[in-house]
């Protein structure tokens, strides 16, 4: 089973490229990420990612034990030396590599975990609340939460919260993304501000032989003030995210209209 439901992952994830599904928008962005490139050289990313989402999500499957402990965090002096300054810490995380299993790895390693997440009303969006919160993982809404997670910085825990879904608006700051404004959440730069809080952005790659390392980066500072720290951190973490797509295109979540907000 171990084995099974990896490659029949990555089957569904070529029988839903080969179907289209989402395709379009997975080579549209691909288009504005990497111009440089051939459309069949697009193509092949494209398809990569199709088979990376695929295994990952059905590594979700396989005893909770056995995944999580695939994780390897890279840089955890990094993570302790945050975590030492008793204001609690920050982990900015994309939609890049298997992301579901960051959270659920990370309180296995001992940290006390709380992550902001959209409300998935869909039967799978409810299956994913089920198993996150089983593995010890504090889900809080994406709205109307803000004490709730200022608290979880204040007890000296860790808030993770996602940083490259298109936002509103109304919702977000525009910051660059691939040579093209992107509206983005500024929520990682706004707690870390007002709660004094280090950020650290996390990245799963896997492996060869199957696991996932996870790289982290930061401390993210800024010696700039109101709304231009704001947008001065949102946009490192941006560029931090950009970095790592560009070293591993097949790893990032091409689906997802990143660039539907257009500026005025």
């Amino acid at each position: 089973m171990k084995r099974v439901l990896p490659r029949l992952g990555e089957w569904l994830g070529a029988a839903a490229w080969a179907l289209h599904i989402r395709r379009s928008v997975a080579l549209d962005g691909l288009r504005r990420a990497f111009p440089q490139l051939s459309e069949a050289e697009r193509k092949k990313i494209g398809r990569a990612s199709y088979l990376q989402l695929g295994r990952s999500l059905a590594e979700l499957l396989l005893p909770a034990e056995e995944t999580e402990r695939s994780v390897r965090f890279g840089g955890m002096d990094l993570y302790e030396a945050a975590l030492a300054q008793g204001r609690g810490v920050v982990f900015a995380v994309g939609h890049f590599g298997n992301f579901e299993l960051l959270a659920r790895a990370a309180v296995r390693q001992g940290m006390k975990v709380s992550v902001i997440v959209r409300n998935l009303a869909d039967a799978f969006g409810r299956w994913l609340v089920t198993r996150r919160g089983q593995s010890g993982v504090h889900q809080l809404s994406d709205r109307g939460s803000t004490r709730d997670a200022l608290a979880v910085l204040r007890r000296g825990e860790v808030l993770g919260i996602v940083i490259d879904q298109n936002m509103r608006k109304s919702r977000g700051i525009f910051v660059d993304f691939f040579g093209e404004q992107a509206c983005t959440t500024p929520a990682a730069a706004v707690f870390s501000l007002r709660s004094g809080a280090p950020i650290v952005a996390l990245f799963p790659v896997r492996q060869p032989d199957g696991t996932h390392f996870v790289h982290m980066r930061g401390p993210f500072t800024t010696g700039l003030t109101g709304q231009a720290a704001v947008h001065d951190l949102t946009q490192q973490l941006t560029r931090a995210l950009e970095e790592e797509v560009r070293a591993h295109p097949d790893h990032w979540f091409w689906v997802h209209r990143r660039w539907k907000t257009r500026p005025e």
